[in-house]
């Protein structure tokens, strides 16, 4: 089975290279990034929680081990170059697979988008029925 090292971007774009990275590992590539969004599961990690996020990098592993020592080395470069260095590495990576990772990320802001609406609203709905029954 596959196992994918990933990056994602995390909060609003207009922040730039300001955002957080979050590095991981995973055997489902997709329904883990969905997860990530927090907003149909409670299983995203808390840094990527309820906001948008953006997959930036991807590497594939045929073993778990080499994808754990991967996600490991990555996570925990020298604090003084790790971001550059995630950030070099995501450059690269755009360059070669840019419209790839376009198509995902704009599902993946659609799915937020609308996900983030439809719990607002639900919420809306929510509070009047509260609000009619008291």
């Amino acid at each position: 089975m596959p196992y994918w090292v990933y990056m994602l971007f995390v909060g609003d774009q207009r922040h730039g290279v300001n955002r957080k990275i979050y590095t991981g590992y995973t055997q489902h590539l997709m329904p883990r990034i969905i997860q990530h969004s927090g907003l149909t599961s409670t299983k995203g990690a808390h840094l990527t929680r309820k906001q948008p996020i953006e997959l930036v990098f991807l590497e594939f592993y045929k073993s778990r081990r080499k994808a754990i020592h991967r996600e490991r080395q990555l996570k925990y470069e020298s604090p003084y170059n790790q971001k550059k260095h995630k950030l070099n590495l995501i450059r690269d990576f755009s360059s070669e697979y840019g419209p790839l990772l376009a198509k995902v990320n704009s599902k993946l802001t659609e799915h937020f988008e609308f996900l983030n609406s439809f719990i607002k609203t639900m919420e809306e709905v929510q509070n009047e029925f509260i609000t009619k029954l008291q």
